[in-house]
């Protein structure tokens, strides 16, 4: 095996560094004082989707086509997820394939369905119960061995028991990376673990997340002892929640949206929401079999406890040809086309925002508001929400519409995404270097093919990491080669985005 990358979905310093200072993860505290490490910076909005994607391609969001769990299309006044793009784009382990290495890829989200590579590979994040792994066979195997894809009991229902089964989970999961990467023989092994973010998110930096930690960090020092390089990495990072911002109300309160009376308002009039649906499955022993059987779209049509409703149910709701601006969570913010002063109201929705305060600690709510062309490129770019808020720290801003207020107290969620998570080195190749600085999520993929000998593809929009390798090694001196994207490609890209553009 020549790299093994772990991925820890919302990894940050700020939560660990105080258990690392205790010694509660030696592993952990081993790499920063003996390899290098980085507070890495993730793209906006800095969530899992497009962020895992964006790791793996080493491409922006609007090369990828998806910026949130949701996209909003107003020519066809939808809200939904385009789920093909997930596939379009070539990743780490399609480039590590084709050079005749093999592959084992473990729990990242957004590679569901499982693509065939040369190896293994077992979806996560999103993915179904069923279907779930290339080689199909893989499966049952996994089956055998008691594998959850997610856990079945929610934390404020039965926390004890929640945080057990995702205890569990995360342990098998990494058990099944080493008895997978050996049984393939791999070259590159990647285990992401997702489910650590549902602790963070509900429990922040509690003993159930601290005990998730110590686990992580338990397989992180076995995974040291084998002879070849390793990578520890998030998607984005973590802050505990001192205010929510409601960003779609802010939208209403200021005009920018207008809403339709639908059945999600019927449902929370008569006080059925999706909590108290899944207390009550809980209870009749129902509730792992009903996650199975009902699809998300359809539990998305009932309201939450606050009375919100969120991505795809967000489409009926809409009053599609009054309303001027619709936001996405963490931040991105869509206009209609068929405004006819865009321009002015870019300018004045981004005063607003970056004006804005919380009511009662005076704290800003946004560190910056960007146009979407002063951080994305690409062919989706005419696709991409106009504006993108860089939230401040401490600050979450749901994606629902519905609910109480502009601004909340922290109910469910305790921690929220931020922009800056976590990236480290360990290995025979790595250097003794210490802390690093300009570090992208976008730079992980060129610097992961360059690591492996294969050339960087020029379309990718990361930089080599040539300073985490030791001083006059092979890998330091090598040059970094770039392959050419095919010109066919490139051409029917051009031609793919002048027609969205309408110009032919």
């Amino acid at each position: 095996m020549k790299l093994i990358v772990i991925g820890i979905d919302g990894a940050s310093f700020e939560l660990i560094d105080p258990w690392i200072k205790r010694g509660d993860l030696p592993n952990i505290a081993k790499i920063k004082e003996e390899g290098v490490w980085a507070d890495m910076q993730s793209v906006l909005p800095p969530v899992t989707s497009p962020n895992w994607k964006c790791f793996s391609t080493g491409k922006n969001p609007g090369k990828i086509g998806i910026f949130w769990w949701e996209n909003i299309d107003w020519k066809n006044r939808r809200v939904y997820y385009p789920i093909a793009r997930k596939l379009e784009n070539k990743e780490i382990w399609d480039y590590i394939s084709e050079a005749g290495m093999k592959v084992g890829v473990i729990g990242m989200p957004t590679t569901y369905p499982p693509k065939k590579v040369n190896g293994f590979l077992i979806a996560g994040g999103e993915a179904e119960d069923k279907n779930f792994t290339y080689p199909k066979e893989l499966e049952n195997l996994l089956k055998r061995h008691g594998w959850k894809n997610h856990p079945y009991i929610m934390i404020d229902i039965d926390r004890n028991k929640a945080c057990s089964e995702i205890h569990g989970i995360i342990d098998m999961h990494f058990k099944m990376a080493k008895i997978l990467g050996q049984k393939y023989n791999v070259d590159f092994l990647m285990v992401t673990v997702f489910h650590i973010n549902i602790l963070q998110h509900f429990l922040w930096d509690s003993a159930e997340t601290k005990k998730a930690w110590e686990i992580i960090d338990k397989h992180i020092g076995e995974f040291m002892n084998q002879d070849c390089d390793l990578i520890i990495m998030s998607d984005h990072g973590s802050n505990k929640i001192e205010i929510v911002f409601n960003i779609n109300n802010w939208l209403k309160e200021e005009g920018y949206l207008k809403l339709k009376f639908n059945i999600a308002d019927v449902l929370y009039k008569l006080g059925i929401n999706q909590q108290s649906l899944s207390m009550l499955a809980s209870k009749l022993g129902i509730l792992g079999l009903l996650r199975k059987l009902v699809p998300k779209r359809l539990v998305r049509e009932i309201p939450s406890a606050s009375g919100e409703i969120e991505r795809e149910a967000k489409t009926n709701k809409i009053d599609w040809r009054r309303s001027k601006a619709l936001a996405s969570g963490q931040g991105p913010i869509y206009l209609n086309p068929e405004n006819s002063d865009n321009e002015m109201l870019k300018e004045e929705i981004k005063r607003k925002l970056e004006a804005l305060v919380d009511p009662l600690t005076g704290k800003k709510i946004v560190e910056k508001v960007y146009r979407k062309e002063e951080i994305y490129a690409g062919k989706y770019l005419v696709e991409a929400p106009d504006l993108i808020i860089d939230q401040a720290k401490g600050v979450h801003i749901p994606g629902g519409i519905g609910g109480r207020g502009i601004f909340n107290s922290p109910q469910r969620w305790q921690a929220e995404n931020k922009k800056t998570g976590l990236f480290m080195a360990y290995g025979p190749n790595i250097k003794r270097g210490g802390k690093i600085d300009n570090v992208s999520i976008l730079d992980l993929a060129p610097t992961i093919l360059h690591l492996m000998g294969i050339a960087v593809p020029d379309d990718m929009d990361g930089r080599v990491l040539k300073e985490i390798f030791k001083e006059n090694s092979e890998i330091a001196n090598r040059p970094v080669i770039y392959r050419k994207v095919g010109e066919e490609k490139k051409i029917k890209e051009k031609i793919s985005e002048l027609k969205r553009l309408r110009k032919i």
